[in-house]
């Protein structure tokens, strides 16, 4: 999955983003009191792995 496609899915369920001053490439996603890290880092596919633990870290998996 691709972070595009990885933040309109989260943004469907209900988090919100925020960015950060300098340009580094992540966003900070949150929802409810919980936060994971996103990167955006062009149209490379983000591993099974990450996709997963950033779903687990907002209790979304």
């Amino acid at each position: 999955m691709k972070a595009s496609g990885l933040k309109k899915l989260l943004a469907a369920k209900g988090c919100r983003f925020e960015t950060h001053r300098g340009g580094s490439g992540y966003l900070t996603v949150i929802r409810r009191k919980r936060k994971s890290q996103l990167p955006m880092h062009g149209q490379r596919e983000l591993g099974t792995g990450l996709v997963n633990k950033i779903l687990k870290d907002l209790s979304l998996k």
